[in-house]
């Protein structure tokens, strides 16, 4: 897939500015705070109708506007089609395809789907267990858009659980009935994260050797039931762990059980990445993950957009060369954020646009 077109207005510092290429290679550069990141921002909405740096969509709208537009124009096995998204200040959402109202989000997301890396995420190797099952999650959403529907229900499941164990003293019929409905869930979450993971570990193996050279990387799992063959095995091991575990819950008002409490292992050399990889280390392995993303979803035969933000900062000359030469293998098409153009190195012949973003506009200098 590609996105061919993009029009911006009103988002963020951004009053209108519009781009149009059929490049593989897209490179937004120029100095700091001019809106390279949030032109890049606005294909991530696009694909995922969510920002990667702001959860209040209101702050998305350019102060003094009523109303925030992103627009792109996507060209993959559909054809052409026209993406719409829309944010009012009142606090309304509208979302287009085709310039019709979308019929669902099911929809939307065949449309566009996009993998990103930024310097924000050193926090799945270093941060905390939620920023690894997040990871893990978005990209079971990548392979398969329905999963943000079960992690929904996953997450309001444990919130009326755990509001139910903060009360008065529920029964033993009511704490049951809420454990037999995540049990449920969360055996479909845990098998699908499984999924997911069996897609990433082949692929993280072979990127990160191809980003950083040998060097033995894992990626592992830990939730309750790990043994479990097979759903059924998952949820059965999920009530017992409910029921040995309910007095704790019940005495600090918390749900201890289920996947919102399981940890990826990322391993580096046999040890745990969290706590021994350098810096440099961190940086290969989050690339590689993403890498890994883009390759599990090549074979599935799909392409997703691969969108990368202020890689100066990030990777030096010797990852980038190599970042390069993946990509220039790969069929996805990349955007870039940039404050050195330089530092890229020579991009693929044929196959890239280059453009300037200053003071929130943006101008196209040269194609390669």
């Amino acid at each position: 897939m590609r996105l061919t077109e993009l029009t911006v207005t009103d988002f963020r510092n951004l009053e209108r500015a519009r781009l149009q290429t059929e490049a593989r290679f897209v490179v937004l550069h120029g100095d700091n705070a001019q809106g390279k990141t949030n032109l890049l921002e606005a294909v991530w909405l696009l694909a995922n109708l969510r920002s990667f740096r702001e959860t209040r969509q209101l702050r998305l709208i350019r102060q003094g506007a009523d109303q925030a537009r992103v627009l792109g124009e996507v060209r993959g096995i559909a054809g052409r089609r026209q993406l719409q998204w829309t944010r009012e200040r009142s606090g309304g959402r509208d979302l287009r395809v085709d310039a019709r109202q979308a019929r669902g989000l099911e929809e939307w997301f065949d449309l566009l789907r996009a993998v990103l890396f930024c310097p924000e995420h050193g926090a799945i190797i270093r941060g905390e267990p939620g920023e690894r099952r997040d990871f893990l999650d978005r990209a079971a959403f990548t392979a398969r858009p329905a999963h943000l529907d079960l992690v929904r229900q996953y997450r309001r499941v444990v919130q009326q659980k755990a509001a139910l164990l903060r009360g008065p003293r529920p029964s033993t019929a009511e704490l049951e009935a809420w454990n037999g409905r995540l049990a449920r869930l969360g055996a479909e979450l845990t098998t699908r994260r499984r999924e997911a993971l069996d897609a990433l570990r082949g692929p993280f193996q072979q990127m990160h050797a191809a980003i950083a050279g040998p060097g033995a990387v894992g990626l592992r799992l830990r939730c309750t039931g790990e043994d479990a063959a097979d759903r059924p095995a998952l949820e059965a091991a999920l009530l017992r762990a409910m029921a040995e575990a309910q007095a704790e819950e019940l005495r600090r008002g918390l749900v201890l059980v289920g996947p919102h409490r399981d940890e990826l292992v990322i391993a580096v050399d046999g040890r745990a990445a969290r706590q021994f990889a350098s810096q440099g280390q961190a940086r290969s392995l989050v690339l590689a993950l993403k890498l890994a993303e883009l390759e599990a979803a090549r074979l599935r035969g799909e392409a997703p957009l691969f969108l990368l933000d202020d890689l100066t900062s990030e990777l030096d000359r010797r990852r980038m060369a190599r970042l390069v030469e993946i990509l220039g293998a790969l069929d996805n098409q990349v955007w870039i954020t940039t404050t050195d153009p330089g530092w890229l190195g020579p991009l693929p012949a044929g196959g890239s646009a280059r453009f300037r973003v200053q003071a929130g506009g943006a101008i196209r200098e040269i194609d390669g």
